[in-house]
């Protein structure tokens, strides 16, 4: 019974986030930042998508996508990310909402 309660537990805590985090950020140098914002238009949702290209062909060790609206927003890694020296990220506004996400990659 201990077993399950912690498993529900720990299920609705990690989906209560929608933050996208991969890779090692902690003590990482972090070579972008860019605020991604879209307004809200009704009945829609709002898609954007980041493509960063490393001009010197780093690697990178971790990227790190933050809703700062704490809104059910999510991002993926469409293209390239860890372990590659690009990456495109998409992000995705919940219906009726903004969208309001800072990217940070890091090498």
């Amino acid at each position: 019974m201990r077993f399950v309660l912690v498993t529900i537990f720990l299920f609705f805590t990690v989906s209560a986030t929608y933050d996208m985090i991969i890779g090692d950020t902690v003590h990482r140098k972090m070579v972008f930042h860019q605020r991604v914002k879209d307004f809200a238009i009704p009945f829609k949702k709002r898609i954007k998508t980041l493509t960063y290209t490393d001009p010197e062909q780093r690697i990178i060790k971790g990227i790190a996508a933050i809703d700062n609206d704490f809104s059910h927003a999510s991002a993926n890694v469409t293209e390239g990310g860890v372990g590659c020296s690009h990456v495109t990220v998409r992000m995705k506004s919940q219906r009726h909402h903004p969208l309001n996400f800072e990217v940070e990659i890091y090498v």
